[in-house]
């Protein structure tokens, strides 16, 4: 059975986390930090999975959609005007940990993120946008051709929900001018990753199994999503079951019956849902080896599991967390 990234996440308590929202005549005012570069970058034309968006100007009004835009935006010294409401994993005034320094409340308002995938196209239409970015997101042809009414709209290069950080970064960094910076983000960042993989060795080689599980349900993230592919830029190796399970699904996930879990074994299990102890008591689960000798990075802070969706500005954040734990896990596989 296949559902989507927003039915999974459903699955999961969520913080219904809303941003305090100004008029529409406060919302049409000029963003505190408009854009100031790349004013020669223009006109620019963009390919993506639901057709070309040709942006002729700098962008001044962007509002974000789906997951991690606002965090490239923000890396690339700029502030949208809107952003989905934080809806998992996030602080009290509902905006995530690495959002610290970046999020002004005062020039950037929160757009409904409901769950069964409806765009607000009134509230964006309020925001009186110049260009939408949707490039980690699942909106579908019809709601691309309405949001280009409102205004530009870049979507996924390819599969919706299966945009990698790197190509995130930059696709952003051309739509709004500053494509140097966004490939100068995107290799400072690899190095740190190659940095972070280099002083963790005993994670070269690894086999590991991203899940998401309770006491009824087993999902699995795949190849191609961003979660498994940062742990593969640590030096993790998918393990056989789950490239058997890739062979068979063509979508960022496999929901797995929770008897046939052994399939899914690895040196190392990372995951979130129940807690770390309730993992290692189930009957069925505790079956795994890796849970067995506790080679698990089990994840219970929830804005942690949030940022495992890799973004250019979450991944130092992430990985000072993330990594210790992995280390940890391993240290126990290899024990």
């Amino acid at each position: 059975m296949r559902t989507s990234r927003r039915a999974l996440l459903a699955t999961v308590p969520l913080a219904a986390l809303v941003g305090a929202c100004g008029s529409e005549d406060e919302t049409a005012s000029e963003p505190a930090s408009a854009p100031t570069s790349g004013g020669g970058a223009f006109p620019v034309t963009i390919e993506h999975a639901l057709g070309s968006t040709t942006i002729d100007a700098e962008p001044k009004r962007i509002v974000c959609l789906g997951w991690g835009s606002q965090d490239v935006v923000w890396a690339l010294g700029l502030q949208p005007v809107g952003v989905p409401e934080v809806t998992y994993g996030g602080l009290e005034d509902g905006t995530y940990p690495w959002w610290e320094g970046h999020f002004d409340a005062s020039t950037t308002t929160f757009l409904p993120n409901p769950t069964s995938g409806e765009v607000p196209f009134e509230q964006i239409t309020a925001l009186a946008p110049d260009l939408v970015l949707a490039v980690y997101s699942g909106i579908t042809a019809d709601d691309w051709s309405t949001l280009s009414q409102i205004a530009p709209t870049v979507a996924y290069p390819g599969e919706p929900w299966l945009t990698s950080w790197q190509d995130q970064t930059t696709m952003i960094g051309q739509a709004v001018g500053r494509s140097a910076e966004a490939e100068a983000l995107v290799a400072d960042t690899e190095d740190d990753l190659a940095s972070r993989a280099a002083g963790s060795p005993a994670l070269a080689g690894k086999t590991f199994t991203y899940i998401s599980a309770d006491p009824a349900t087993l999902y699995v993230y795949l190849p191609g999503d961003p979660r498994v592919d940062m742990l593969h830029e640590l030096g993790l190796v998918d393990a056989p079951g789950v490239t058997t399970l890739a062979e068979q699904e063509d979508t960022f996930y496999a929901t797995v019956a929770k008897e046939r879990v052994r399939d899914l074994d690895a040196d190392i299990v990372v995951g979130y849902g129940m807690t770390r102890d309730e993992l290692r008591a189930d009957p069925v689960y505790a079956t795994m080896p890796a849970v067995a000798a506790d080679a698990v990075a089990w994840l219970e802070d929830q804005s942690l599991v949030s940022a495992t969706s890799a973004t250019v500005l979450n991944l130092p954040w992430q990985l000072d967390r993330l990594v210790p734990l992995l280390d940890a896990a391993a240290q126990n596989a290899s024990a």
